[in-house]
């Protein structure tokens, strides 16, 4: 017997209700009557709605909803609970923590088919990516979460959207990507504006005057920075926030020459590093910039303090994200700091400015070396070999692929459950072979309904049939032959391979860059331009 979901006319039970005590009260009520009733989907369904309306037994409300969904496969529990809980170890700064749930959340919901939950559930890990500096792929998982949620618009909300826009604004800063940074930027303050998201719309104008720092606008990024510092200050308790700020507007000022101000703010980002210990790795580079200072000022002792500040941040952030991602890099970037530290240290000592000064010297560059050459060796190593894998691929792709129509009879016998007659699969599947044979995935973005009403045929054996004789649902069905069919052009075509990223996913059938990269990716292991550049060298060389 399935269980009958009642989620939805408990959320409008708490609509009618204006006041918030007794829409506690009403769940309650209900919840005492699924207790009784041992109904276990609905009783998990009022303590996870118990748990948005009463912050305070927030955590023990999922608890309940886990314990009692945690071997079900229900649609939305308890991939959903999970995800609640992820989101409040992450706020509380418990990173490893919000990741185990995240994961949780993520399997449960692509167990039970719940995109929503699903693609959320990536969106926050990507947040973790980002923060440990995987911009890249935390930039995948930025935009396919933003493409979810245009492509659903009933899901769509100030709290979910106006959040996505910003994490790929930030993450199109990061990976330098000014282009597509400006459009989603200006996308993201029309939103906020349009809603009354007083509080994204602050991060995004700091966002903004950070784009406008890399576009060399420091005047403009100064004012933005500025304007979002002071409307950031009047709501959020968050003051990495406002360090991020200062930072910036130091390097403006910077760039404009203005010495006295810059280091004015460098100094004011260093008093809210030292006094939060809450570390925002792309802000640490401050002490570059104030040791820098300090040298120009012979000031050996201050030089010494910025490097133990920067030394002792830099531990706080490993200790953090140690588990979440290769650090490599930055680990490398701390050895450095440790042997600059040491040849000061030698320095003071020879012009007696410091003296019987003990030196706590942990020299461990040579290791964190081999492990970046081998960690980019094996990158490389992957990557030629995926490329090798698929040019090879793309020779064997002229073989006859029409054995699955002349053989249809003979397999139809071993698909009894597709329950459609025989003669309507080899009807269809002779027109998809057609379909794909003629390249008309490339020149226009299909449905399946508009598939479906192109074949002749109706939209439920046109996915049955795809996803039993092709192996994919749909969408991956017209993914996969883009990808496919943009490797043999690009490998053939000399003036497509000139193209922007974006013509060429138009070219072969995608809506924009992003998600033909993504899709490129996912089914090949490397990125189109990575292809293109091999594959011009390869050319070359030959």
């Amino acid at each position: 017997m399935i269980a009958q979901d009642n989620y939805d006319e408990l959320i409008m039970l708490v609509k009618k209700e204006k006041v918030e005590s007794l829409r506690i009260k009403n769940i309650q009520t209900y919840l005492d009557r699924a207790i009784r009733k041992a109904d276990t989907l609905n009783i998990a369904n009022a303590y996870f709605i118990l748990s948005n309306l009463d912050q305070t037994n927030k955590i023990p409300y999922l608890d309940s909803v886990i314990a009692f969904t945690k071997d079900k496969n229900y649609f939305r529990l308890p991939a959903g609970a999970y995800l609640q809980k992820g989101v409040i170890n992450y706020e509380l700064g418990a990173y490893t923590k919000a990741l185990e749930l995240y994961i949780k959340a993520s399997e449960a919901a692509k167990k039970n088919k719940n995109d929503r939950v699903y693609l959320s559930a990536r969106f926050n890990i990507g947040l973790l990516k980002n923060m440990s500096g995987d911009h890249k792929e935390a930039q995948i998982f930025f935009a396919e979460y933003i493409e979810f949620l245009e492509e659903n618009p009933t899901y769509i909300n100030m709290y979910n959207y106006n959040p996505g826009l910003f994490a790929l604004a930030d993450s199109y800063i990061h990976t330098k990507n000014i282009e597509q940074a400006k459009i989603t930027i200006d996308k993201a303050i029309t939103q906020t504006l349009k809603t009354g998201d007083s509080t994204v719309y602050s991060y995004i104008l700091v966002t903004s005057g950070i784009h406008q720092y890399l576009q060399k606008n420091y005047q403009k990024a100064i004012d933005s920075l500025q304007k979002g510092k002071r409307l950031i200050q009047e709501f959020d308790s968050l003051e990495t926030r406002v360090a991020t700020c200062d930072y910036y507007i130091g390097r403006s000022y910077k760039a404009l020459g203005d010495q006295e101000k810059s280091i004015y703010y460098f100094q004011k980002t260093d008093t809210t590093l030292r006094k939060t210990k809450d570390v925002i790795p792309e802000i640490i580079n401050v002490y570059d910039y104030l040791r820098t200072f300090a040298k120009s000022e012979n000031n050996y002792e201050l030089q010494l303090e910025y490097i133990n500040t920067q030394l002792e941040l830099d531990s706080i952030r490993h200790a953090n994200q140690i588990l979440l991602t290769r650090n490599i890099t930055k680990k490398y970037d701390a050895a450095e700091l440790k042997s600059e530290k040491e040849r000061l240290v030698k320095q003071f000592e020879k012009d007696s400015f410091l003296k019987n000064h003990t030196i706590n010297a942990l020299v461990i560059l040579s290791i964190i070396l081999v492990l970046i050459l081998f960690y980019a060796f094996r990158n490389s190593y992957l990557n030629k070999k995926r490329f090798q894998k698929l040019l090879t691929q793309q020779r064997k792709s002229g073989i006859d692929q029409s054995e699955l129509i002349t053989n249809i009879d003979e397999s139809l016998t071993k698909r009894t459950d597709i329950d459609i007659p025989a003669d309507v699969i080899t009807n269809i599947l002779q027109k998809l072979q057609d379909f794909e044979d003629k390249n008309q995935f490339a020149k226009k973005h299909y449905t399946l309904n508009s598939l479906a009403k192109e074949l002749n045929t109706n939209s439920a054996y046109l996915s049955k049939i795809i996803n039993v004789y092709k192996n994919v649902n749909f969408a991956n069905y017209l993914n996969n032959l883009r990808i496919d069919f943009a490797v043999d052009q690009l490998s053939t075509n000399k003036s497509l391979r000139s193209y922007t990223i974006q013509a060429i996913a138009e070219e072969v059938g995608f809506k924009n860059a992003q998600s033909f990269s993504s899709a490129f990716h996912k089914k090949t292991g490397i990125y189109p331009s990575y292809f293109i550049k091999h594959i011009n060298n390869r050319k070359t060389n030959f």
